[in-house]
């Protein structure tokens, strides 16, 4: 789904709201008002039923953009696509991945890598953005090999099960910041 402002999103759920038949009943029910309903009545509902329709046909639009914002704001963890040897620049790294475009991950974050088996997940890895392409895409390098183990060259020669297996988060555990913290 392509990102929408607010404006854009308020316009497209005005469209698709059933836009076109709320309108066309909204204009007949208001002049069937206006013409069938007597003058002697002690609350004038000719000016009441056309609020209670336009009243109707706002909530259905808010409703319905409502819809779509949560719909949109289901930010996924990217997947990694790709691995390869890490750059010379970044001595020590054991890795390159390049995942998925995803707003979690922005320029020089600190990032997390773990490993998905039996389904427990477990901290194979940290590492740090270190360029977000024009494509969106995002490049890590892997900066601590905490317990890849043999895994590792599996991962390397991009082996699709085990690229399904990586998941990287946007957050590192407490105790990898007190080791920075304390000049390790």
């Amino acid at each position: 789904m392509k990102e929408l402002s607010f404006s854009n999103l308020l316009w497209e759920s005005t469209v698709k709201s059933w836009g076109g038949i709320l309108t066309f009943l909204s204009f007949i029910g208001a002049f069937l008002v206006f013409y069938l309903v007597p003058e002697s009545t002690s609350i004038e509902l000719k000016y009441i039923l056309p609020v209670i329709i336009v009243v109707f046909f706002l909530v259905v639009v808010a409703l319905r953009t409502a819809w779509v914002a949560c719909q949109g704001s289901d930010t996924k963890i990217p997947r990694v696509m790709y691995v390869k040897d890490a750059p010379k620049a970044y001595q020590g790294a054991c890795a390159l991945f390049l995942v998925e475009p995803t707003l979690l991950l922005s320029h020089d974050a600190i990032i997390s890598v773990y490993y998905l088996e039996d389904g427990l997940e477990r901290l194979v890895g940290v590492g740090k953005v270190i360029n977000v392409q024009n494509d969106k895409k995002v490049q890590i390098v892997i900066t601590d090999n905490y317990d890849f183990g043999e895994k590792l060259s599996q991962i390397m020669a991009n082996s699709k099960d085990e690229l399904k297996k990586l998941i990287v988060k946007a957050s590192v555990p407490s105790f990898i910041l007190e080791d920075i913290s304390n000049g390790r």
